[in-house]
């Protein structure tokens, strides 16, 4: 729950800061047609209003971010579930996918935001528009919208391969698929400890060649299947 919670904050705190060097960028691109001139009291109310805003986008954000992530996981499931008795297959879990489905949360929290604005702002709406042409230019919906689609492509390319990386394990052998696609193929004798995390179905699995499967970003594993590989290895777990 912390890492969650301390990803949710870094990603907030990203867009935070990134929000006032793309409206610099787009004022400078595309310079504000003063249609309407807003004076310092009317500049400091709207930006007060517009915390309204920020705080809709920040909860769409955390809400959007963990039912991406979720969705990603079951799908990942899907992705990569096995008929064989013999197979078993571990998928990443909610953890392992709550990057990619923070990243898809940032981007789709701006959809819900921008239809409710409107109904947010009342009567201040029309103030904030003017406001928002003075900040980002006239042509920063268009702007945005550009924006909008880069980062949902880049969001969908990251949560695609993501959903990639699995482990399948067989009575012979042990398979790791990256989130490239590529597969690292191990014997069991190839292991060269499993170690207990202290909570369940949470184990690190080195292997003679340095390479670690952290099992906390796994799918539970079960029991039978840490015997398995015990059994097969000659290795004992170590608590």
């Amino acid at each position: 729950m912390l890492e969650i919670i301390r990803s949710l904050l870094i990603g907030f705190f990203a867009i935070a800061v990134l929000l006032p060097v793309v409206r610099y960028a787009l004022r400078r691109l595309s310079p504000a047609r003063q249609l309407i001139v807003l004076d310092a009291s009317e500049l400091k109310y709207i930006q007060r209003q517009e915390w309204k805003l920020t705080l809709a986008y920040f909860f769409f954000a955390a809400v959007l971010s963990v039912f991406a992530a979720g969705i990603l996981a079951m799908l990942s499931s899907i992705l990569h579930a096995s008929g064989q008795d013999d197979v078993f297959v571990l998928t990443p879990n909610f953890r392992a996918l709550f990057a990619p489905g923070l990243l898809l949360g940032l981007t789709l929290a701006l959809l819900p935001l921008r239809i409710i604005q409107s109904a947010l702002l009342g009567h201040d709406y029309g103030l904030y528009q003017a406001y928002v042409q003075q900040q980002e230019g006239h042509n920063s919906r268009r702007a945005y919208s550009i924006l909008f689609l880069v980062m949902l492509v880049i969001a969908a390319l990251a949560a695609w391969y993501a959903m990639h990386w699995h482990v399948t394990i067989t009575n012979q052998k042990i398979s790791v698929t990256n989130l490239l696609q590529e597969d690292r193929i191990y014997t069991m004798q190839g292991i060269s400890s499993i170690q207990s995390l202290g909570r369940e179905g949470e184990y690190l699995i080195r292997f003679n060649d340095a390479h670690v499967i952290n099992t906390a970003y796994l799918k539970p594993v079960q029991p039978d299947l840490i015997a398995l590989l015990s059994q097969s290895s000659g290795k004992r777990v170590i608590h």
